[in-house]
């Protein structure tokens, strides 16, 4: 029986890209942190993450560092360290000017935090950071049913949600263990509309799998379900649509479910999922942000890019940064988070260098993921295409991947579908691995010099 939980989709030679290990050195020294921080940025713009990791409870088969929600006091506890932590590198790099350009808030369950909380982060960014945005959080379905609520949190800075929708359809989210209902979803995206929200995204999951004896389903119901939840979203008036493949990843409740032989996943189906979507947005006004979501105007909620090629300033136990050529890491868990940040100390536990070349092809497979190449893109992002880039395009194009378009490439059907699946191996192959590896440091005296994720 297969699931989708480590890089196990088949996707085509030209864009596999096998995952070995990822090496992770310990950060001994705040000083020495800082001026691999400060050497290494990429740009003056810059996004900021921030984690929020805490849940009312716990879903079946999330892969993320979260727990669940113990008291107000608590909550008020971490984001007063996240505050701090604000400060002290906002200190530490106020002579650089930095811009603030995105703010995203993910979790865990960032609508778990009152609204006077994000009107304080915005505030102590704005105290130390050039802030040219407002904030964008994640959403649970449940936390927007009060219209009031909805729009105390717009007038306290949130100006983007991404709605934890899943699906419209009662079995599918039966199956992934969600606590809210179709009603559920549907009043919060409306809740939202209403309040005035700059950009409203909804994130819907397929390939959920079937569970013997709880939420049996075939895969020709699945597919109707996922094509009704596009049309629903839709219709409800919502800006962005993003859509992911359901992963059960060993570290998550759920994965019991596979060792006892439950749980069923068509994993060979995953390109009639992404083919149902883009024959959705075809003929359509809507634009192709990425392989995986497409919206209104060529806009989009996202962090993932900034992860990726950064740079992007990470704050919360947890958050991973990336300033171009430095990846850091702070560490998991939220007592020693508060911990070392009351104490003055930078909170970041693991990084590594990344290379030239390590930074080319990540902006590269970056413009891939957005459905095309465009080499004043790249040029613009200070990267000139290389012969093997333009050599792996035309291979791509004599494979039908890919077709030429102005100054560039543009994916095919086919080839959008292959990109989506190295992206969903990506997720499943490093982040999630690493959440698995990184839970397991929480004993500031006792950290291991190296840490290997494979």
């Amino acid at each position: 029986m297969e699931v989708l939980d480590s890089g196990v989709l088949n996707v085509h030679p030209l864009l596999r890209r096998g995952f070995t290990s990822l090496r992770l050195s310990k950060v001994s020294s705040g000083e020495k942190h800082l001026e691999s921080i400060r050497d290494s940025l990429r740009a003056k713009s810059i996004g900021v993450y921030i984690h929020v990791p805490y849940c009312r409870s716990t879903c079946m088969f999330c892969p993320y560092f979260r727990g669940v929600l113990r008291s107000r006091d608590e909550l008020g506890a971490y984001f007063n360290a996240l505050l701090r932590e604000v400060e002290l590198y906002g200190k530490a790099l106020e002579n650089l000017s930095l811009e603030v350009v995105e703010v995203h808030v993910g979790g865990g369950t960032p609508s778990i935090v009152p609204p006077k909380f994000y009107k304080l982060l915005h505030d102590k960014l704005s105290e130390f950071f050039n802030l040219r945005t407002g904030i964008g959080i994640e959403v649970n379905p449940e936390d927007f049913q009060n219209p009031e609520v909805v729009e105390e949190y717009h007038a306290c800075g949130v100006d983007e949600v991404s709605i934890g929708v899943q699906s419209f359809d009662e079995r599918i989210l039966k199956s992934i263990g969600r606590k809210h209902k179709s009603s559920d979803n549907v009043r919060a995206v409306e809740n939202s509309l209403k309040a005035g929200f700059k950009w409203v995204n909804v994130d819907l999951m397929f390939l959920t799998p079937s569970i013997k004896g709880y939420v049996e389903l075939g895969l020709d119901e699945k597919l109707r379900a996922f094509r009704e939840d596009l049309n629903e979203a839709i219709g409800l008036g919502v800006h962005q649509v993003t859509y992911y493949a359901t992963i059960i990843p060993k570290n998550s409740p759920g994965y019991k479910l596979v060792e006892l032989g439950k749980v069923n996943q068509e994993l060979d189906a995953i390109d009639r999922f992404v083919e149902a979507a883009l024959s959705f947005v075809d003929g359509r006004k809507f634009y192709l942000t990425r392989v995986y979501s497409f919206s209104r105007e060529p806009y989009e909620y996202a962090t993932v890019n900034l992860e990726v090629v950064g740079p992007l300033l990470g704050l919360g136990a947890g958050a991973w940064s990336n300033t171009g050529y430095y990846q850091y890491i702070n560490i998991h868990d939220v007592n020693a988070y508060i911990e070392l940040v009351k104490g003055g100390r930078y909170p970041a536990i693991y990084g590594r260098r990344l290379s030239e070349d390590s930074m080319v092809w990540r902006i590269f497979f970056d413009q891939l993921s957005t459905g095309r190449v465009e080499y004043s893109v790249l040029e613009a992002h200070g990267v000139k295409p290389t012969l093997k880039m333009k050599t792996l395009l035309k291979l791509m194009e004599l494979a039908g991947l890919a077709k030429k378009s102005g100054k560039g490439y543009e994916l095919t059907e086919r080839g959008i579908i292959e990109v989506y699946k190295s992206v969903i191996n990506y997720v499943a192959e490093v982040p999630v691995k690493a959440t698995a590896t990184l839970t397991q440091y929480r004993d500031l005296e006792r950290l291991p010099m190296e840490v290997t994720i494979s």
